[in-house]
C-alpha cells in the first residue's frame, strides 16, 4: 500500500495539452500576427503539433487566422477577460489587502479611495496596539494631508487634481500640514517621481504614513494603500524599506485587479521559460 499523502503537501497535477494550449495563447499575446513556424519555435513544438493546437483553439474562438495565414488572439478571449474584470472590485479585496500589509509591516495598514475631494477609508487593519492611524472604515479625511490622499492625487490626471484641491480649502491640522497650493503641487510631483507618498505628521502629530496607488485592469487609479505608525518607530525601521513594502503591496493589489505591468509580463515569461526546460 502506498504511503498516505500529507494534506499539507497536495500533489500538483499538470495536463500537458492544457499547458501547451495556454503557452500558445501566451505566445500569441507577445507575438501578434505570427505565422505557424514562429509560434512553433516559441512554444518548442513541431509545426504539425502546433497546427493541431491552433485549430482546436480556433474552433473555440480563442484564436483566429488571418487571410495571409498568420494567427491572432480571438475575440472569445476578450469576452472572457471582460467577464473576469467585471468580477473584480477593490471594495471586495480591501480588507484582505489591509490585513496582509499590516501583518508584514507590523504597523497599521489602510486602504482608501478618492471621493468628493476627500479620502474615504474603506479598510483598516492594526498591526500593533500602539499609536497608529486614528481612524476607522467609513471615515473621511482630507486628501492633501494623508499618505493615501497624496498617493491618489500624485497618480491622478491634472483635471482630477485641480477639481479635488479646488473643492475645499487646504485645512491646517498640524504645524506640518501643507496649506500652500504651489507647495502641495511640488509635493505631488516628488511623490510621483519616487513612487510613494509620505504624510510626515501632516494629519496627526507624531504619526508618519507611507502610501502608494493601486490601479485596475484598465490602468485607472482606483485606490491607495498605506502603512502608518509612530514616527520614531517608522524612522528607526527605515523609510525606504517600508516604502518598498507598500509599493509591493500596491503592485500586488493592482495585479489582483487585472493590471498588467511590464514587470509582471517578464515574470510570467521567466516562469514559462523554466517550465519549458
Amino acid at each position: 500500500m502506498p504511503p498516505a499523502r500529507s494534506e499539507a503537501s497536495p500533489r500538483r497535477y499538470s495536463i500537458r495539452a492544457v499547458t501547451r494550449a495556454v503557452d500558445l495563447l501566451d505566445a500569441l499575446g507577445q507575438l501578434p500576427a505570427s505565422d505557424l513556424s514562429s509560434l512553433a519555435r516559441a512554444v518548442r513544438l513541431d509545426p504539425s503539433t502546433t497546427l493541431r493546437y491552433l485549430d482546436s483553439l480556433r474552433q473555440r474562438g480563442l484564436v483566429r487566422q488571418q487571410p495571409d495565414g498568420t494567427y491572432q488572439l480571438g475575440a472569445r478571449l476578450f469576452e472572457l477577460g471582460s467577464s473576469f474584470a467585471r468580477g473584480l472590485s477593490i471594495w471586495d479585496q480591501a480588507n484582505d489587502l489591509a490585513r496582509s500589509l499590516a501583518a508584514k509591516a507590523n504597523e497599521t495598514a489602510s486602504v482608501g479611495v478618492l471621493d468628493e475631494g476627500q479620502v474615504l477609508y474603506i479598510a483598516i487593519a492594526n498591526g500593533q496596539r500602539e499609536l497608529g492611524i486614528q481612524s476607522s472604515p467609513g471615515v473621511r479625511h482630507p486628501a492633501h494631508c494623508t499618505a493615501l490622499g497624496k498617493a491618489l492625487l500624485a497618480a491622478a490626471p491634472p483635471s482630477v487634481i485641480e477639481a479635488t484641491l479646488s473643492h475645499r480649502p487646504l485645512v491646517r491640522l498640524t504645524d506640518k500640514t501643507i496649506t500652500d497650493f504651489a507647495e502641495l503641487h511640488r509635493e505631488l510631483e516628488r511623490t510621483g517621481r519616487r513612487g510613494y507618498s509620505i504624510d510626515d505628521e501632516e494629519r496627526t502629530e507624531g504619526v508618519l504614513c507611507i502610501g502608494a496607488a493601486i490601479s485596475d485592469h484598465m490602468g485607472r487609479i482606483v485606490a491607495a494603500i498605506s502603512i502608518s505608525g509612530p514616527k520614531f518607530r517608522m524612522v528607526r525601521h527605515g523609510i525606504e524599506p517600508q516604502a518598498r513594502m507598500v509599493i509591493a503591496a500596491a503592485r500586488d493589489a493592482s495585479a489582483g485587479l487585472g493590471h498588467i505591468t511590464t514587470a509582471s509580463v517578464k515574470h510570467v515569461s521567466r516562469q514559462k521559460e523554466r517550465s519549458l526546460r
